[in-house]
């Protein structure tokens, strides 16, 4: 397909023509099949490096992932490797977030004939036999997908992260 009589110089979603910030897609974030980190790159495990030695790098990532104890005139780059969080697209960069579900309680109630129902008529209807209401916090009583993970795991692939510093 090809773009005829535009109008407008094409603008990215800051709403100017070239990112000044990103000169040769540096701090770009790649994504490998395999355990590969290209020359131009680093793995996305955290490191610290120094401001001086990577200012187009910094001044890309700046000091959004370091920590509180990191020396001054460092930065981190991020560790999405290491902790192996699933990214997110949203407007609050960065921000971690911790894993969690609903509170909730499982209950199940139990059925159970002892000749006093009508058969056909009382299959699954309480009213002809006796039943007890049991409830417990253990969802993985009712489904296999609750107690497989420690945190929501949604089905997933593995791959390796890595930004680009040159």
């Amino acid at each position: 397909m090809e773009i005829l009589n535009l109008i407008s110089n094409q603008l990215n979603q800051n709403g100017y023509s070239k990112n000044m910030q990103t000169k040769g897609k540096i701090g770009a974030i790649y994504i490998f099949p395999t355990y590969y980190t290209p020359d131009d790159c680093f793995a996305c495990e955290g490191y610290s490096l120094l401001i001086v030695d990577y200012q187009d790098l910094y001044n890309v990532v700046g000091t959004k992932f370091n920590k509180t104890d990191d020396p001054e005139g460092t930065f981190r780059i991020p560790d999405y490797n290491l902790t192996k969080r699933f990214l997110q697209p949203g407007t609050e960069v960065g921000t971690q977030i911790e894993a969690g579900l609903p509170d909730h309680n499982h209950t199940v109630t139990a059925f159970w004939w002892d000749g006093s129902g009508v058969a056909e008529e009382g299959r699954g209807n309480p009213d002809y036999g006796h039943h007890r209401v049991l409830t417990t916090n253990n969802a993985s009583a009712s489904n296999g997908i609750y107690g497989g993970s420690t945190t929501v795991q949604p089905p997933s692939q593995i791959v390796h992260l890595c930004i680009k510093y040159k």
